[in-house]
Parts: structure tokens; sequence; C-alpha cells
């Protein structure tokens, strides 16, 4: 499986993804997400050797989320962590509640060069 086979997995599983643009037009971060009834699937891919994966789930902070599963690496790593992520209901899902990585705040890591 290649990144490009992968993202298509993930758009079959009902992700929907959303390329976030510098000035000049070029991607700067392919943003994917997935909701669940209770949290959702994300995904932000940089390059082919940077993108982080997480399941969030709302925070009692306002406009905080926190997370229960988060996976670091290259995207095809990334992209294959959540192809294998149960879902929330089945058994062997993550459901320990923790703060979010920064890097999963949106606008800071769009500014990633």
């Amino acid at each position: 499986m290649n990144v490009d086979e992968g993202i298509r997995a993930l758009c079959a599983r009902g992700f929907l993804f959303h390329a976030i643009r510098d000035e000049n037009g070029g991607v700067r971060v392919l943003v994917g997400a997935y909701g669940w009834p209770d949290c959702y699937d994300r995904l932000h891919i940089w390059g082919e050797d940077e993108a982080i994966a997480a399941r969030a789930v709302p925070s009692g902070r306002h406009g905080a989320e926190d997370v229960v599963w988060t996976y670091e690496d290259g995207a095809l790593g990334a992209i294959k962590a959540l192809l294998e992520l149960p879902a929330p209901d089945e058994p062997g899902a993550p459901r320990l509640a923790r703060r979010a990585p920064d890097g999963l705040w949106l606008p800071r890591s769009v500014m990633r060069v």
C-alpha cells in the first residue's frame, strides 16, 4: 500500500479530506476526519515523513479536546495505524482520555515549514 491507496481506503470508510493551502496555492497540510457518535478520528499529513493521527473526544474545557489514541510517524504509518484502529465500540478500542498533543491544533500545524 502507498499513501494514495491509503487515503482512498480511508475515504472508502467515510473519511473526508481537506487541503489547507499556502498563499501560493501549495498544500501545507492535508487534514482528514471521520466522525463517530461520541468521538472522531483525525489525520494531519504535512508530508510523506510527517503525519499525526488521533481519536479525539470532547473535553470539559471550552474549545478543547482530549484524545484516547494518537500516532505520530510518516504518512503511510499513520494511515495504516488508523486503518487498524478498532471502532470505538469494538473490543480493544482505546478509551482512556488524555490531553491532545500540540500537533493536533490546526492553526499551529499549518504554520509548520
